[in-house]
């Protein structure tokens, strides 16, 4: 066994706690990344330190809600399900997210094994649709919220998580590979059209876009 499919053995077989928490922080490096800039630019450590934070709290609430409503839902159709880390996943999110580059996230999955799903295109779409439909509703409620809120330190966190929600939505509706949009685009793609419409109207929004 090489190294990497040791480190990657590793990762699958962490607890799940263990492995939110390490998806959590691969997508709060966006703010990390924005930190180390923001000292560079010579800014107020006290708004950089407060800017990792809110991506931490939106990064948390944009990823564990996710994950959640897809192990939830595969669950009551008496499916196993737990989520699950990629190492390679874990450092490319990092990676990319340190940077600046997008908001994404690879880091893990909500692991679903029951002996229909892969023939049940229905059963595999709905499951695939409660990740990101979660995600567009806290994307869309925070929002608001951020509108009626700012410019208060509330306001711009709920922006913050308005912002992260919508882009991992956006980002698992893509249909291709193994992310959700596929999954749903094969079931229903008038769902999966609305839904990803949707996605991009709350990114040029919040500014994502």
């Amino acid at each position: 066994m090489s190294k990497l499919d040791e480190l990657e053995w590793r990762f699958r077989n962490i607890n799940e706690i263990e492995a939110f928490l390490l998806a959590i922080f691969s997508i709060s490096t966006f703010g990390i990344g924005k930190l180390i800039y923001s000292i560079i630019k010579g800014c107020p450590l006290y708004y950089s330190l407060l800017a990792v934070l809110f991506t931490l709290i939106a990064a948390t609430i944009a990823v564990v809600p996710h994950e959640f409503a897809h192990r939830q839902v595969a669950r009551k159709y008496g499916c196993f399900s737990r989520f699950t880390l990629s190492f390679s996943g874990f450092l490319a999110t990092s990676i990319i997210n340190l940077f600046g580059l997008a908001i994404v996230f690879f880091s893990g999955y909500t692991l679903i094994s029951c002996n229909f799903f892969r023939t049940n295109k229905k059963l595999d779409g709905i499951t695939a649709t409660a990740g990101p439909a979660t995600n567009l509703v806290i994307s869309a409620i925070f929002y608001i919220l951020a509108s009626l809120f700012l410019p208060s330190l509330a306001g711009i966190l709920f922006f913050y998580i308005a912002m992260f929600n919508s882009a991992v939505a956006f980002f698992n509706l893509l249909p291709f590979w193994v992310l959700d949009g596929m999954k749903i685009m094969r079931w229903n793609v008038k769902i999966w059209a609305a839904m990803i419409a949707a996605s991009l109207v709350l990114m040029y929004l919040t500014g994502v876009l």
